[in-house]
């Protein structure tokens, strides 16, 4: 078998860098729902990025990954769902979808006869994060009058 190339460009995915003023405070969208995802930092000063919602993790790593990251934040190219309506409405959607399908799951392991009451409060607790998400899906479909005078 060949020998890895262990030349300079290929070493740079182990570099500690400078934190970096341009991505702190700034918001990446996730790729799967589009909430606006804030950039942490690793020891060694590398951004990424987790999406609580979905459980997804983001990790930018190399010295010109990062450099095209932040040519992109100082773009203004990326849109979250802070700036976009529907992009929030589909997220909304998704998320009153998965929710539903983990009440199916749970109820799926709740007894007939002997109901575990633990349970039954995280059926009903699933139910009421549907019950919110569908009362601000439901505030996006039908703003308020003083909203539409805006």
């Amino acid at each position: 078998m060949g020998e890895l190339d262990r030349t300079p460009e290929s070493d740079n995915v182990n570099m500690t860098l400078e934190p970096d003023p341009v991505l702190s405070g700034q918001a990446f969208p996730c790729p799967v729902c589009g909430i606006a995802l804030p950039f942490r930092f690793s020891r060694k000063q590398k951004p990424y990025c987790v999406c609580d919602s979905c459980g997804i993790q983001l990790f930018f790593r190399g010295k010109e990954g990062i450099r095209l990251l932040r040519e992109i934040i100082d773009s203004g190219a990326l849109i979250t769902n802070e700036g976009s309506n529907l992009i929030l409405a589909i997220a909304l959607y998704n998320h009153i979808q998965r929710l539903r399908a983990r009440r199916k799951e749970l109820e799926a392991k709740q007894g007939l006869i002997f109901r575990d009451p633990d349970l039954d409060n995280a059926i009903l607790a699933v139910d009421n994060e549907i019950e919110r998400a569908q009362g601000e899906l439901d505030k996006l479909a039908h703003p308020s009058r003083r909203e539409k005078t805006k």
